[in-house]
Order: C-alpha cells, then structure tokens, then sequence
C-alpha cells in the first residue's frame, strides 16, 4: 500500500514538544516518579502514592499505554487488555531510496528512512504477553522476511539496533477512553498499535473528559463496559487489530 499523504514524526521531538507546551500553560512536570499506589477512600479517588512521596488529587487519570493493566491494578481494577511487545529496527545509513512510509499489508510490515538515510522498519507483534521491553528472534526473523519479500534489495544492509516498546491490546482493536467505576478515576488506553498517531485527538478527547465529566462525541463509543455487555463493540467480528495474537 502506497500512501502519499503518510508521513513519520521524530517521537523524542513531539513528546518535548508537547511538554514545553503544557509547562507553559502551568503543568507541572514530575520526571523519574514511579507512581506505587492509588489513594481511594468511600469509593472515589484521593491521590496517588509515588516514589517521590504521596500527592492529592480529585480527578486522576491513568494514562499510561502498555502498562495500563498493571496501574489500574493498583486500584482493583482487571482491565480488557494484554500487553505485547512491538518490536522496531533500524539499518545502517543509506543513500535515500524511500521518501515515503510504505507498509505491506499481507507481511503486516512498515519501513520509511530516516533523515540519517537509516531504514526503520517493524511488523507484527511477538507472540506472547509480556512486559519485557526486547523482543524474541523468530519475530526478529520473520520481520526481516517479510522486509525481503517487499524489497530484496534491503538484503544487504546491516541492522544497527533494535528495541520493544509494549502494546496495550484489547479485543475489539479499539481504545478505551472512559470513566471507571471509582469516582474521579479515569482512564485512556487500548491503543494497540496506534498510540503515538493518535496523541493529539486522544488527549484533546480525554481532557474533555476529565474537563466536563461528559465523553467527547467523537469517543462517545470507546467505552470501558462494551466488553462486559457487549453492546457498543467497535468491531462486531471481536477481531481486533490482529486476532490471532490477543
């Protein structure tokens, strides 16, 4: 599949982008802060519980992709979800030869280059749940097949590295962007493969949220209780993005 209109974003520039943005508008910023524990009493949310000592809050938002499950744990919460790890690579440099984002539906594989001429590339997920951030060799392989099979000619160019990021995955392949049942504890998550594309409507939906108590209409149907009724599936079939691996 060619898409002229695809492009690709350095993710390092966007994220201090989007934080010199919120410092300016008065957020605070808490770096290297591992949150331990969520505060709930009678129902409803105080705080959180972090490394750095324990902050107060009505409203509390978990925000947090692949670890989704393992934070809403900390207030008793099971959520529809499995995490997996989504591994990337990238080549050694090399004169331009893609000025685009190209990605191969049947091998479900993606490459574009780098400014440095580096190809970055990836594909389907490991086969497993997991929270470690590296992933298996076959995948590893069967990502590099598949390269091959769309352009024989990246055979000769050496990888440099590789890493994992973790996957929010639920059934449906869609989000949850949703109250919980705790009152002022909400939550955004189940991105699965589309987290970083979908930052800008995703926090300008969940702030409304937070904001107004009240879904956005654009993600009126991403609700929480859709998988314990479900009525309101996003995707009737309960596929998902990729149902063979969740």
């Amino acid at each position: 599949m060619y898409h002229p209109r695809g492009g690709s974003a350095r993710h390092d520039a966007v994220a201090w982008g989007y934080a010199r943005g919120a410092d300016t508008r008065g957020v605070d910023l808490i770096q290297n802060c591992e949150v331990t524990g969520i505060d709930i009493a009678q129902g409803r949310v105080t705080g959180v519980q972090t490394t750095r000592g324990q902050i107060s809050a009505k409203k509390v938002g978990i925000v947090v992709a692949g670890r989704s499950g393992q934070v809403a744990a900390m207030a008793g919460m099971r959520l529809p979800i499995e995490s997996h790890v989504l591994q990337a690579f990238v080549t050694e440099g090399l004169k331009p030869c893609i000025d685009h984002v190209i990605s191969f539906g049947m091998g479900h594989f993606y490459i574009s280059q780098s400014d440095k001429g580096g190809l970055v590339f990836g594909g389907d997920l490991d086969f497993y749940a997991s929270y470690a951030q590296r992933g298996n060799l076959p995948m590893k392989e069967h990502v590099m097949e598949a390269g091959m099979t769309l352009m024989p000619m990246i055979g000769k160019a050496r990888v440099l590295r590789s890493w994992g990021g973790i996957m929010d995955m639920t059934p449906d392949g869609s989000p949850i962007i949703d109250k919980t049942d705790i009152e002022g504890l909400y939550i955004d998550c189940g991105w699965c493969y589309g987290g970083f594309k979908a930052v800008p409507a995703s926090g300008y939906c969940f702030a409304h949220l937070l904001a107004t108590d009240n879904h956005h209409e654009f993600a009126s149907g991403f609700r929480l209780d859709r998988f314990k009724t479900g009525y309101g599936l996003i995707d009737e079939e309960g596929t998902g993005s990729q149902h063979n691996l969740h």
